[in-house]
């Protein structure tokens, strides 16, 4: 009987959340705002629905945040990895101690004790990466600069969540030999699951993947990613660690398979019932009752203003002291400006070891959700924000190499050095062509040095970048970015600046082809259409014809 309680309950929280999210999204906001409404609707604070399978609720939600990191873990290919060890790393690295350090410090003048105030900074650390990705997913940004920036920090967060969680647990406990010993017993698990993980990864799954009988069908490709996904959220529960870490490894283990894509595409149904469960379980923490209650509502609106201020401040400095765009590192701050999923995990630990009093359990809880709340709208305004700071704080000023004033007329310019520009360059280079790379990325401008393009780092929606690269005496200029809304704003700029230079630009899905053609292109590469093209063309070959 209790079984199908649950079951009922699932269903009426997936029913509201289906019904608001598509509300929420014909007004202009993001479903996940209408899944996180419905939790708080059903939750105990306003009409108190879900209460014999709350626990079991919550523990199947968790499959959604971890089947979001395993499709991720299958879309990484070596270059990001790469991109993400370095640069990437190190932002990720220095965002969780600064914003530890003053969530710490925050707490401490407001006289809490260090226990609760180390879970406070740990909790306010963590962004969200469900809700920014998945609305990065939908706003078809997450291929964009700010969007690589704010997956590249989420990325070393869920990393971070590891030694936090050993931190939230060791915190209640003696210190000393038994502390030391604790840390030490944590540290050989997780260097098992990882060996772990690394072996069955090169040594069992290839066997399996490669196999005839899994490659003649359909289903046994997906029933062995989910296996291997499942697999690996046990294990890392069992050892203590979080599941959705072992789930993203998991996918970063079958990335490299040739099934990849179709797992990834047949997990997506899965992964979005999940997700709408999880997101409404979080809606559910909500306790509107003790919000409304005394001075609580005045504190939660000025935790929140707090929340969002500080990490953007803290990521946007960061961000530019490793010498990222101002516009770039300010709209990615606003991305990452919310408190997120797995701070919740935390914060419901430490109230479980009584850390964390009640009030302020549910001080940042209240405040950590409506943070989400308004995470959607932020995104969604994230560039238009930066553009107007930016231009409140002035241009930055371009950096230029290779002598550009000395390329007379009939130069080619290549805005964004990626894998595309990477494939563009070299060609264009070798039939005689002077060639000038625009880039926001250092690591991108050297590396087009190296071929020998003149380069100019800095931002191409800029007039004075585009004008240091010599717009308006170009004999082409090509733009190989992912985002296509960067691109129509990078034409329209072209366009105020050289109304007859050819430009060639990049679509990377069909519905964005006439977007860019409005802008001004001459000419679009249809991604989808090209892709098409060159699979007709083997197809035809491998058949003889």
């Amino acid at each position: 009987m209790e079984f199908w309680h649950i079951v009922s309950e699932i269903t009426i929280l997936l029913s509201v959340a289906v019904v608001l999210g598509m509300f929420c999204e014909k007004i202009g906001l993001s479903g996940i705002v209408g899944y996180l409404l419905a939790g708080t609707l059903l939750g105990p604070g306003v009409f108190d629905l879900l209460t014999a399978g709350e626990e079991a609720i919550h523990s199947i939600a968790e499959i959604g945040v971890s089947l979001l990191l395993f499709t991720i873990g299958l879309e990484i290919n070596r270059g990001m990895l790469k991109e993400l060890i370095g640069k990437g790393f190190v932002l990720g690295a220095l965002q969780i101690f600064v914003t530890g350090a003053v969530g710490f410090g925050f707490a401490r003048y407001f006289s809490i004790d260090a226990s609760a105030s180390l879970v406070i900074g740990a909790m306010a650390a963590l962004s969200s990466t469900a809700v920014v990705i998945r609305v990065l997913q939908d706003r078809s940004e997450f291929d964009s600069q700010h969007g690589r920036v704010a997956f590249m920090v989420l990325l070393v967060q869920d990393l971070a969540i590891v030694p936090l969680m050993i931190m939230v647990a060791l915190l209640g406990k003696d210190t000393g030999t038994e502390l030391s010993s604790e840390l030490g017993l944590a540290g050989v698990k997780f260097v098992a699951l990882i060996v772990t993980l690394i072996l069955f990864g090169a040594l069992i799954l290839p066997k399996f993947f490669g196999a005839a009988l899994i490659k003649r069908s359909s289903e046994f490709p997906v029933l062995l990613g989910v296996v291997t996904c499942l697999s690996t959220m046990w294990l890392s529960h069992l050892l203590g660690f979080s599941p959705a870490l072992g789930a993203f490894v998991a996918g970063l283990v079958l990335a490299g398979s040739p099934y990849a894509a179709q797992v990834r595409g047949d997990v997506a149904p899965l992964r979005y019932i999940f997700l709408a469960l999880f997101f409404g379980v979080t809606g559910t923490l909500a306790d509107i009752p003790w919000i409304l209650e005394g001075s609580n509502a005045i504190q939660v609106l000025l935790l929140v203003s707090a929340i969002v201020i500080g990490k953007t401040f803290i990521v946007w400095f960061i961000s530019s002291f490793l010498k990222n765009p101002r516009r770039i590192s300010v709209a990615s701050g606003l991305c990452l400006a919310q408190i997120g999923e797995f701070s919740f995990v935390l914060g419901t630990e430490a109230f479980n070891s009584n850390l964390l009093s009640d009030d302020l359990f549910q001080l940042f809880m209240s405040s950590s959700l409506i943070t989400l709340l308004i995470t959607p709208f932020m995104i969604s305004r994230a560039k238009q924000i930066a553009k107007t700071i930016d231009g409140i704080l002035g241009k930055e000023q371009a950096t230029i190499e290779g002598g550009i004033d000395d390329t007379g007329d009939h130069h080619v310019i290549v805005i964004g050095f990626g894998v595309a520009g990477k494939r563009v360059v070299p060609d264009l280079l070798e039939s005689g062509k002077q060639v000038v790379v625009i880039d926001m990325g250092e690591n991108g401008i050297n590396e087009a040095k190296k071929l020998g393009a003149m380069t100019v780092l800095g931002n191409a929606q800029r007039r004075d970048v585009l004008e240091h690269a010599g717009i308006e005496t170009a004999q082409l200029c090509i733009l190989t970015l992912p985002d296509h809304r960067t691109s129509e704003q990078t034409i329209h700029q072209i366009r105020a600046c050289a109304p007859t230079v050819p430009i060639v630009a990049r679509s990377r899905y069909s519905i964005h082809t006439k977007h860019l053609e409005a802008a001004g292109a001459d000419e679009v590469v249809d991604e989808e259409e090209s892709v098409g093209y060159t699979v007709l063309r083997k197809s035809l070959k491998q058949l003889g014809l």
